[in-house]
């Protein structure tokens, strides 16, 4: 055998050896997540790097606007990049990490480590904090790099570089990214990203995803809301006025006029005109248990899930009305979901049909068993219903009346996320997202975990978006191309 057959045979072996997960595919899957705390930052003649807790975000200057996070890329995993390099016209973009140095590859994306840190053509200069910024937001600048907000909270600088071009780009620990004219040093924060990393509720709000979860060691804490087309993040912080506290966030719904909260201190009411709070309304004004877990709105009425039981409120006269007590006294209702004029129920004894026409209440029970307790997530999609519990997945066609059981044990405490489309099923397992695909002869089930490019293997929410499916965990929000046509399964 030729010395050139003999290296390919052994690239050929060496792929059909190499496990198909073991690298993240190009544009398979992109995080946001918190990046408030910006450990370091870079520029180019074109763009500006922070490194980030949470991962290594990008500003294109010359669009004045945010690019895709470098989350997606593969090779640095769970590592954290604490200082950062890019040459004047980006072709070269390094980073440092507790474990070595890495240089990023656009083609692949791909982080590949390397042995030391190559010389790099820099543009820009590092500063110490100025003796003077003017904030253009409500804070004072204290000097030394120090700021204090309106609110009494104190935040600083990490680290400031100047483009030479008439700006300094500044990393802060809390606030992430700003920048400030070189001549007059006035000063604007850059948002992007999530306030909080944990994402239990995805909330699709017309172009909008808002987006919230539990507030866990979060410094700041509240919504976000996410248009994902424009790539721009607003927030609506919590714990700043004593309307709205820094409490966990269960669930989310919402009219034209408001947006509804719910929390473990009962629902806040958000006025989109103002994001003024009022409430909460919790057990003191009626519901059945402060600790609210679903709602949905039916016209002008809002039902609320509770810990203790299902109540509803009447948007338009306030008042709460207790529903079928006797039913579901003391359960957790963890999801609502209407269908025409019934209201499907998932409580921790199982899944309930109410008609709003007739009053009459029917408990729903696959013949499988696969629903044998609680049930936790409901969605429809044509003319089926789905549920998913402890035991798997159940499908329900409403016309026929048939059943179709997943069966997938999980071990998850008080959740398991669930999406569906013509195509598929995507439900929350116990190592990630398992999706069940229906474009087969037989429906075939694949899970995706951290090595398919999932941040987290704790996976709290799920919503099919066309081709891509947003994943929420406790590591932040994920864009997921689940119809990757580059992956095989």
């Amino acid at each position: 055998m030729t010395p050139r057959k003999t290296i390919l045979s052994c690239v050929l072996l060496l792929l059909m050896t190499m496990p198909v997960s073991a690298q993240w595919l190009k544009g398979q899957a992109v995080t946001y997540g918190d990046f408030g705390y910006v450990h370091s930052v870079t520029s180019s003649m074109s763009h500006v790097y922070f490194a980030t807790s949470s991962g290594i975000i990008c500003y294109d200057r010359i669009g004045m606007g945010w690019e895709q996070p470098l989350t997606g890329a593969d090779g640095m995993f769970d590592e954290i990049a604490t200082r950062i390099w890019v040459d004047r016209f980006d072709d070269k973009l390094c980073a440092s990490t507790d474990m070595g140095f890495y240089e990023y590859n656009k083609l692949f994306d791909r982080w590949y480590p390397i042995s030391e840190l190559p010389q790099i053509d820099q543009s820009d200069r590092h500063l110490s904090a100025p003796d003077f910024l003017l904030p253009e937001f409500n804070a004072n600048y204290m000097g030394e790099g120090r700021f204090v907000d309106t609110e009494g909270r104190s935040y600083t600088t990490t680290d400031i570089v100047d483009d030479n071009a008439g700006y300094l780009w500044i990393g802060t620990w809390g606030f992430g990214a700003a920048k400030a004219r070189t001549s007059s040093g006035l000063m604007n924060f850059l948002p992007y990203g999530l306030l909080q990393s944990r994402v239990n509720v995805i909330f699709p709000d017309d172009s909008v995803l808002w987006v919230s979860g539990a507030t866990m060691s979060a410094w700041r804490t509240g919504l976000t809301a996410f248009n994902p087309e424009k790539n721009v993040f607003f927030h609506v912080e919590s714990g700043v006025h004593r309307g709205f506290p820094d409490e966990d966030v269960n669930c989310l719904e919402g009219d034209q006029q408001n947006l509804y909260v719910g929390t473990p201190r009962g629902m806040y009411v958000l006025d989109r005109s103002t994001w003024f709070a009022k409430g909460p309304v919790d057990r003191r004004r009626g519901l059945l248990d402060d600790n609210v877990l679903s709602m949905c709105r039916l016209g002008d009425s809002l039902f609320v899930g509770t810990a203790s039981g299902l109540s509803m409120i009447g948007l338009t006269t306030d008042s709460v009305y207790q529903i079928r007590t006797n039913t579901f006294l003391d359960q957790y209702i963890y999801d609502l979901e209407a269908a025409g004029d019934d209201l499907w129920i998932a409580a921790s004894t199982g899944a309930y049909r109410l008609s709003l026409k007739t009053g009459k209440l029917h408990q729903f029970q696959d013949p499988d068993l696969v629903l044998f307790s609680r049930v936790f997530d409901i969605e429809f999609f044509d003319n089926q219903v789905w549920f998913s519990s402890d035991g798997g997945v159940v499908s329900l066609d409403l016309e026929t009346g048939e059943t179709e059981p997943y069966r997938e044990a999980s071990s998850r405490i008080d959740a398991r996320a669930l999406a569906v489309n013509q195509w598929a099923v995507a439900f929350a397992s116990d190592d990630g997202m398992t999706m069940v695909f229906f474009d087969r002869e037989k429906p075939y089930s694949r899970e995706f975990t951290t090595s398919d490019g999932l941040p987290s293997d704790q996976v709290f929410s799920l919503l099919f978006d066309e081709e891509y499916i947003w994943i929420g965990t406790d590591r932040g929000l994920t864009r997921f191309l689940w119809d990757n046509p580059d992956r095989v399964d």
